[in-house]
């Protein structure tokens, strides 16, 4: 009979040890400018790295940029990592530049030797309006319970906390984001170089004004220079994925500038901390606050009682990181087409 009990102890806590790693799983919406910079195909390969691990949920991958073309390469790298229920939600006001030709463009119109698109996609995709699919997700989680990775300009998330209550949600976007949101990790801004007005935030200044100085909850800034301080090396990208005959990102990366090149992984790390903050290789600065200037500046503010944080590793901490994004990226997708 003792046995027995130990047994069942012992099944016990295997079963309770599953169904809390199940929880510790991360809920995670990504909002990217698709196509502007490399880095962001490179964080959606992270993202899905970490899905596969089971360390988060992909809850939805919203896009701002203004190129159809964008959603279709998501689409193309959702189904290529096996994850193609995975929702896109579209800010139609940003999708006019069908003329565009960018790394989304050139991989959607690859072709394989048989003169058939190379990647394959969803047959009819159907991509949500981009601040419904928010709303919608967010409405069904529990509270606290979701970060948020934007990587792009603050147009979406802008428009996110001005819209109203809807059919998802009687509570407006700022008091769904209040009670469903835990952070934004957010790549934008620049802190050390003076009067630096950073890509992410000067092309979208009054959304960027009003997202930093009336967020509802705490944000972590991946500034420029830091970004610019972990260059993905393009070595990597020629020699390391021979796994695979192509690859979505890889393509990207060989299309956005001609090769060899390292690149800046800005969008990588925002997406890292989104999933693991409490990485060993992550400082933060002190708490306080972030004001937009003139043409798109970002200005800091210590305050021990403010919301926000800047992500400061020192160099050793930067190598670590840098060793953790050729390791996980060089990873083979466990759904892979």
């Amino acid at each position: 009979m003792k046995k027995l009990f130990l047994l069942l102890a012992a099944v016990g806590i295997c079963v309770v040890a599953t169904a809390q790693n199940k929880q510790k799983a991360q809920s995670v919406i990504f909002e990217t400018d698709m196509g502007n910079d490399i880095d962001d195909a490179m964080a959606l390969d992270l993202l899905f790295k970490y899905a596969d691990m089971g360390k988060i949920n992909l809850l939805g991958v919203g896009v701002h940029k203004n190129n159809p073309h964008s959603a279709e390469y998501i689409d193309i790298m959702r189904v290529w990592y096996g994850y193609k229920k995975v929702p896109i939600g579209v800010n139609t006001s940003c999708v006019t530049d069908m003329d565009c030709v960018d790394y989304c463009t050139k991989v959607c119109d690859l072709k394989d030797k048989n003169g058939e698109p190379l990647f394959a996609r969803s047959k009819n995709p159907k991509y949500e309006e981009a601040v419904e699919m928010y709303r919608r997700i967010l409405s069904k989680q529990p509270d606290k319970s979701v970060v948020i990775a934007t990587v792009g300009f603050s147009t979406t998330i802008d428009a996110l906390l001005k819209s109203g209550p809807d059919k998802y949600s009687n509570l407006t976007g700022m008091e769904l984001v209040e009670k469903k949101v835990e952070f934004f990790s957010i790549m934008a801004g620049e802190f050390v170089i003076k009067d630096f007005a950073e890509y992410n935030v000067n092309n979208n200044v009054p959304a960027a004004k009003n997202f930093f100085e009336n967020s509802p909850v705490p944000m972590v800034f991946i500034p420029w220079t830091l970004g610019d301080q972990i260059q993905y090396p393009g070595s990597s990208i020629a020699n390391d994925f021979a796994w695979a005959p192509a690859n979505p990102m890889v393509e990207g990366y060989k299309a956005y500038m001609q090769m060899p090149y390292d690149r800046p992984t800005w969008d990588v790390i925002s997406a890292f901390y989104a999933c693991h903050p409490d990485h060993k290789a992550f400082t933060l600065s002190n708490k306080g606050e972030v004001k937009v200037v003139g043409k798109g500046v970002t200005e800091w503010t210590d305050n021990p009682n403010g919301r926000y944080q800047i992500l400061v590793p020192d160099e050793a901490q930067r190598q670590q990181i840098l060793d953790y994004f050729v390791e996980i990226l060089t990873t083979k997708p466990k759904k892979m087409k």
